[in-house]
């Protein structure tokens, strides 16, 4: 299992608590930290937009959308966020 499959499975387990997406931003940012040397640029990317969440609802997305990221990347897809 890859670090994509691994934070899909948990932000799915955040999802599905229905934990505020601003703790859930706060938690992309550690898992970005913790990580930072083993992840590739694209997922960088997504980690620092989810990141934002914790700014404030004008950041957030709603369960709905990161349901569906979580699931993407525990497919092995690749997900990009504008």
């Amino acid at each position: 299992m890859n670090l994509r499959q691994i934070y899909g499975l948990e932000l799915k387990k955040y999802v599905l608590s229905e934990a505020p997406t601003e703790k859930i931003g706060e938690w992309a940012f550690s898992f970005y930290w913790k990580n930072i040397e083993s992840i590739d640029l694209s997922f960088r990317n997504l980690l620092l937009t989810l990141n934002k969440m914790e700014l404030g609802p004008e950041f957030a997305y709603n369960y709905e959308e990161l349901l569906q990221i979580a699931n993407d990347l525990i497919d092995g897809k690749d997900v990009t966020l504008d």
